[in-house]
């Protein structure tokens, strides 16, 4: 059987970055999280930091609703439109080009035409804040209510995001192949898991 794509959503703390770097690592296959910032950005259409500042957000269209019509009477695509846009396209080339693992974006939505193989890492928010609190960089200074708030903003986001272009619910069991808990399995058990599956049915 063809190896397929696999896709990691994830909760903010959960470790899913690192789950997906370390399974492609483990395959042989191409990683992209953050890459697709980079490769989007050599298109020539935005810069790096404009990505960065509006990709896995979105907002309410800035578009006046006339009286008597149920549509916008002019449409002007947001700076979040543009990012889904271009990333869509840009997942979808890489995905053509054979296995490997990408991470958020809603890759699973955009490419669910292809059969990919869709995680979902999630964890309690007590180790996911113990996880983020072991990450924060020496010289800096943040309390646990401060990293509690940013994990929950975070997945705030991600959620509106996701059910806003994907126009399903972030994060429910029925949309995945796998959803692993990495408060016990860790990041190492959950690679070994998907591996598992991968091996199995791919």
């Amino acid at each position: 059987m063809e190896k397929r794509v696999i896709t990691i959503s994830r909760q903010f703390g959960s470790g899913g970055h690192e789950v997906g770097q370390r399974l492609a690592k483990r395959l042989g296959i191409k990683f992209y999280d953050k890459e697709l910032v980079d490769l989007l950005a050599k298109d020539g259409k935005f810069d790096v930091s404009f990505i960065e500042a509006n990709e896995e957000k979105c907002s309410p269209p800035i578009c006046p609703i006339m009286p008597g019509f149920a549509m916008p009477v002019f449409y002007q695509d947001l700076p979040s439109d543009l990012i889904y846009k271009g990333q869509s396209k840009l997942i979808r080339n890489l995905a053509e080009r054979g296995p490997c693992v990408v991470v958020g974006r809603c890759a699973d939505y955009i490419l669910r035409n292809m059969n990919p193989l869709d995680c979902f890492i999630y964890g309690s928010l007590e180790e996911r804040v113990k996880r983020k609190m072991s990450m924060i960089p020496e010289g800096l200074d943040f309390t646990r209510e401060e990293i509690k708030k940013r994990i929950l903003d975070v997945d705030k986001k991600r959620a509106k995001y996701y059910e806003f272009y994907a126009d399903r619910k972030w994060g429910r069991m029925e949309d995945y192949d796998l959803c692993i808990n990495t408060d016990k399995a860790g990041v190492d058990g959950a690679v070994e898991t998907i591996v598992a599956y991968y091996n199995s049915c791919c």
